[in-house]
């Protein structure tokens, strides 16, 4: 038989209530904090077996829509909005690293988004001075590991500043996928302090040129720090 004559392949019950579910999510029907209906009442909506309608339930609670799975409860499941990011970066750091992204696309991105972001930063967040300060404090140790989470924070706080709510939430997501590249990257410096020392300096050359109104200039530094770290790496 050609496979243009193949039988029409159909989605599994769960799948396909999974699939209903989330759309009354997303469209807001089921709004965050609500208390799904029973596994009984939901199986008779469906017409479907309860098996089913925990299966779906399963799905929607490993994309982070509902609450349940992570521990033990006779409370029915809630929906949350609380764990999207998580959930998104997690799988969008499988998509990358399956595709075979490379580094030098990555960065690419990442100066698309982050140089539009701070063009638009007209307050600096407080959570952004933080992050400096933390970077600042585990460069002298020679941290490695508590600066590039700072590091990663102080990205996605200045991505959030911007303004626009779409890129905020697509550099959080990316968080995961940066944070690893940085880390390795950052691991095979010989001399951690003093690039780490030199990575504070440009992170605060860009809230000074911010806190002075230079939002232009704020993000060519930006593109020039994310650049001038990676490239020598991607070069290599």
């Amino acid at each position: 038989m050609s496979t243009h004559l193949a039988p029409v392949a159909r989605l599994p019950l769960s799948l396909e209530i999974a699939s209903r579910l989330r759309e009354a999510i997303v469209v807001g029907d089921l709004p965050p904090g609500e208390e799904l209906p029973t596994e009984s009442d939901l199986a008779s909506t469906f017409g479907v077996g309860r098996s089913s309608v925990r299966e779906a339930l399963r799905v929607l609670q490993s994309q982070g829509l509902v609450t349940g799975a992570e521990s033990v409860s006779t409370s029915r499941p809630r929906v949350t909005h609380d764990r999207l990011a998580s959930t998104a970066a997690s799988a969008l750091t499988t998509a990358l690293r399956v595709s075979a992204v490379t580094l030098p696309d990555l960065v690419a991105l990442r100066v698309l988004l982050e140089r539009d972001a701070v063009q638009s930063v007209n307050v600096v967040p407080a959570s952004t001075r933080e992050c400096l300060k933390i970077m600042r404090v585990a460069a002298d140790a020679g941290d490695i590991e508590a600066f590039h989470l700072a590091d990663v924070d102080f990205h996605v706080s200045l991505a959030h500043a911007g303004g626009n709510a779409a890129i905020g939430l697509v550099v959080e997501v990316m968080r995961g996928t940066i944070a690893g590249y940085l880390r390795t990257a950052l691991s095979e410096h010989g001399d951690p302090v003093s690039v780490l020392s030199g990575l504070c300096d440009e992170h605060e050359a860009i809230v000074t040129a911010l806190d002075s109104g230079a939002q232009r200039r704020a993000a060519d530094l930006v593109v020039a720090h994310i650049r001038g770290f990676y490239e020598p790496v991607t070069e290599s």
